[in-house]
């Protein structure tokens, strides 16, 4: 079972009163054993009985093995350069959010620090995907991105949305932390807060920050570079960003 078929017997209607935010966080949450079917108070009773009787599996595990499969069919020399990685003795050297990551050529993946499922399953897309190009340093939104249309709502919902929320509690917090997380302060024409993040080599944003006024509430937007696309796809890059929300989170206790 994965987190679309958990999502599915869900009411739909992220009205938090459980212990997560969104009916698509509790589908996660509950495959991850964080959280029990009964924490709906409107889960209907045959979803529960659904959800007692089959066996939910560790989606993570098994999508990283397919990719650890998939990743150690292809040829990692000649990946590398159009990925932006460094080949060091057959295996990939990768910096994402600011941390190295070492992947072998049968899909292992180690750090120095501690490494979760999370980044394992990007790290393994961005390989798989092989994509190639120079960033064209044109900023677009989400919504411009192959594909991001579609998606676009949910981004705002489950990225830009909660990152303006921890910048409007913990701006100067989040400001000292970004630097460690492969962030650069810039400036921008369209407002004073405007950083750079390297999420990957090849994928970069832009996220801009509004501070609230007497007469205007605060706003932040991410945008892209136009050739994120070619990395990594849409839903890999939302992914990718509630990750980035997810450690900022916890680094301020904010839930």
């Amino acid at each position: 079972m994965n987190p679309v078929d958990v999502y599915k017997l869900l009411p739909k209607t992220n009205c938090g009163q459980c212990p997560q935010k969104t009916c698509m966080a509790f589908a996660l949450s509950v495959l991850k054993g964080e959280v029990k079917a009964k924490d709906c108070p409107y889960l209907s009773d045959e979803a529960k009985r659904v959800l007692s009787e089959i066996e939910i599996k560790d989606w993570k595990a098994e999508l990283i093995e397919k990719l650890k499969k998939e990743v150690s069919g292809l040829d990692l020399e000649k990946i590398a350069p159009g990925i932006g990685a460094e080949l060091r003795d057959d295996a990939l050297s990768i910096n994402c959010f600011g941390t190295e990551y070492i992947i072998r050529q049968d899909g292992e993946i180690s750090t120095e620090g501690h490494i979760n499922p999370w980044i394992k399953i990007l790290l393994l897309h961005y390989i798989r995907t092989a994509g190639s190009g120079q960033p064209s340093g044109k900023w677009v939104s989400f919504s411009e991105l192959k594909s991001g249309m579609v998606k676009a709502s949910s981004f705002k919902r489950e990225c830009e949305d909660p990152l303006k929320e921890l910048f409007d509690n913990h701006r100067q917090l989040i400001e000292r932390m970004l630097p460690s997380l492969g962030g650069r302060k810039v400036k921008h024409e369209a407002c004073d807060n405007a950083w750079i993040v390297e999420a990957l080599p090849k994928v970069s944003a832009l996220i801009l920050y509004w501070q609230g006024t007497e007469e205007e509430p605060s706003s932040l937007k991410i945008l892209f570079d136009s050739t994120a696309d070619r990395f990594l796809d849409v839903e890999s890059l939302t992914f990718l960003f509630e990750g980035l929300v997810n450690i900022l989170e916890h680094a301020t206790g904010h839930r």
